[in-house]
């Protein structure tokens, strides 16, 4: 037993001097970031079901869950894999257990908790963008003339 927790205590120490790389690399926001708790991940989808209807159905464990089907940015086809966001932790965790595998439009959905940062990522990149075009704005990156 001694052996697998210094196994995982390895593990760790190694997953989180990675993070601090990609942070340094300006690829991470930060290095303790982590996954939303109350965001599942569902896929299996079938392409006809939109973003309404998968909010109908995880509405009866938060009446505020919002769903958003992700799709082909050039043909706006569904890539049949969606995210759903809860108000709580406690509403993602009902929903997950009873939803999983659950038949919708012909399809059996699978559904697993988030591991996506995509959502800190796309605020990290938009305040990194909005200070590269301020500092453009108001002559640069210094020097003289």
């Amino acid at each position: 037993k001694k052996e697998e927790e210094r196994e995982e205590e390895y593990k760790k120490k190694e997953d989180k001097s990675r993070a601090v790389v990609l942070e340094m690399l300006g690829d991470l926001p930060s290095a303790d970031i982590k996954a939303p708790e109350n965001v599942l991940f569902i896929c299996k989808l079938n392409p006809i079901t939109d973003d309404e209807d998968l909010q109908l159905l995880f509405s009866r464990f938060d009446p505020n869950a919002r769903a958003e089907i992700i799709r082909d940015p050039d043909t706006g086809d569904s890539l049949q894999y969606a995210f759903v966001e809860f108000t709580t932790q406690r509403q993602c965790n009902e929903a997950y257990f009873k939803m999983n595998n659950v038949m919708v439009d012909d399809r059996r959905i699978k559904v697993d908790f988030s591991q996506s940062v995509a959502k800190e990522w796309n605020k990290f990149t938009m305040q990194r963008r909005r200070g590269q075009r301020q500092q453009q704005q108001h002559g640069g990156y210094g020097g003289g003339g």
